[in-house]
Parts: structure tokens; C-alpha cells; sequence
């Protein structure tokens, strides 16, 4: 089994762009009313003006790795892009990302998730399982979000970020990136799964969603009117299973 791991976007952007993650500090922490000097690891936070066509297109807060996978999947999971083709240029700067996409891009209409992905729930506690001991910055700083993509071949992308779209888009990226059939791939998420997480999977053809918390009651609605297999709550050998119930094998 390959873990990917970014490589794909690091292979590429080897040089200015490596940037700290975590910064350090100086801290005062008390424990039962004891107080002592203690060096503390914090996340950065990293502001990226993103334009497209030459015209101003969204401003990300980020951690500062893996930009070109962030601006690839964003595209992708926002559905102004379905290939690494539709992209003629990308041009990453210091908090600057400047796209031009090939004339004529044609966007394909509405994603049907398809059936090839189908899980055990064992598989579903051990792959949660393992996804949380995976993130090294986590334990640093306790300051980042984290999304894995499981092939059915058994590759896997795992990516981190202060904010859970945006290790979302950094794995979808890197997917699209590397020529995946996303229709054989699952996604773990950390944190909740609001609406617009539930969107990224349906955008790119990710038919099943996996967080050890709870979905928001219109990411519910939005899976079950689109078919997307919505697995929240798992925690040990105990999960929910919110909307697509056929993806999920049963004894």
C-alpha cells in the first residue's frame, strides 16, 4: 500500500515555497495551580489571494504546504475544473496564486456517485483508527484538521490543514493531480461534516464520507437527495450510518 502522502505536490514545488508549519512560543502554563515557563508549538496561519483569469477569485487562510495540491482541489471540489488539463497555468508566489485555465473549459453536468466502493464496518473502525494516530502536526500543535482518501488498491493520501475544507481540497487535489478514479476512493474526515464537506465528496465523485463526529442536518439532507454513503459518530466499533446504507456491507 502506498501512502502518497503529498508527494505529488511536494515533487513540484521543492524550493520557495518551504515554509514553517508551526511556530514557536514562549508560554506560561498553570496545572493544579502550579505555574511554569514552557515552550509551546502553534500552528501558522498563512493568508493565499487566489485569482483566476486574471480576476480576483477567493481568499484561503491555510497552513503554508502542499499550495499547488490546495489550489488544484479547490478548483476541483468547487467544480470549475474536472481535469489536471483545464489548468493551461499556475503560478504560486508569496500569498499569491495565479491561475489561467485552457479556453473552453467544459464542465460536465451533475456527478452520479457510483457503487464501487463498498465497506465492511471493520474496515471502517480499523481505517478510523489508524487515521488518527497519522498526524504528526496534529500532535505538535493540536492546531490542524486532517482528510485521508483510501483507494481500493490500496493507496492513500493524507493531508493536513487549520481547516478541514482545506485538507479536503489538499487531498482531492492531490488525487487529481495523480490521475485517480475517484469513484474507487473513500474520504475520512476530521471534525464535523457540514454541508459544504458533504458538497467536495459529491463535486468529485467520492461516494462515501467518514468522520468520528457528527454530520449537520443539511449535510444529511444534501447526502441522502444525492445517493453519498454518510458514516458519522464512529468511535471504537460503533458508527451511524446517515444516508447510503448500501455501501456498507452487513453479515
Amino acid at each position: 500500500m502506498k501512502n502518497f502522502a503529498a508527494l505529488a505536490c511536494e515533487s513540484r514545488w521543492r524550493g520557495w515555497w518551504i515554509m514553517d508549519v508551526s511556530k514557536g512560543f514562549e508560554i506560561v502554563r498553570i496545572e493544579e495551580n502550579r505555574a511554569s515557563t514552557v515552550h509551546d508549538q502553534v500552528i501558522v496561519e498563512y493568508d493565499l489571494a487566489v485569482s483566476l483569469n486574471g480576476e480576483h477569485f477567493v481568499d484561503m487562510l491555510c497552513t503554508p504546504r502542499d499550495l499547488e495540491c490546495l489550489v488544484y482541489g479547490h478548483l476541483f471540489a468547487e467544480g470549475v475544473i474536472r481535469r489536471k488539463a483545464d489548468v493551461r497555468k499556475l503560478k504560486i508566489t508569496e500569498h499569491r496564486a495565479d491561475i489561467v485555465l485552457e479556453p473552453n473549459v467544459q464542465i460536465e453536468g451533475k456527478t452520479e456517485l457510483q457503487k464501487k466502493v463498498l465497506l465492511h464496518p471493520q474496515d471502517i473502525f480499523d481505517a478510523v483508527g489508524a487515521f488518527h494516530s497519522q498526524s504528526g502536526l496534529f500532535s505538535d500543535t493540536g492546531g490542524v484538521h486532517n482528510c485521508a482518501l483510501h483507494h481500493s488498491n490500496g493507496d492513500r493520501i493524507f493531508m493536513e490543514d487549520l481547516g478541514r475544507h482545506n485538507a479536503g481540497d489538499k487531498a482531492l487535489g492531490n488525487a487529481l493531480l495523480e490521475g485517480w478514479d475517484l469513484s474507487q476512493v473513500y474520504m475520512i474526515t476530521s471534525g464535523r461534516v457540514p454541508k459544504y464537506m458533504a458538497q467536495k465528496a459529491i463535486n468529485t465523485g467520492v461516494s462515501i464520507i467518514i468522520s468520528k463526529s457528527p454530520p449537520t442536518d443539511q449535510a444529511v439532507e444534501l447526502a441522502r437527495a444525492n445517493n453519498l454513503t454518510l458514516c458519522g459518530f464512529v468511535r471504537g466499533r460503533r458508527m451511524n450510518i446517515y444516508s447510503g446504507l448500501e455501501r456498507i456491507l452487513r453479515d
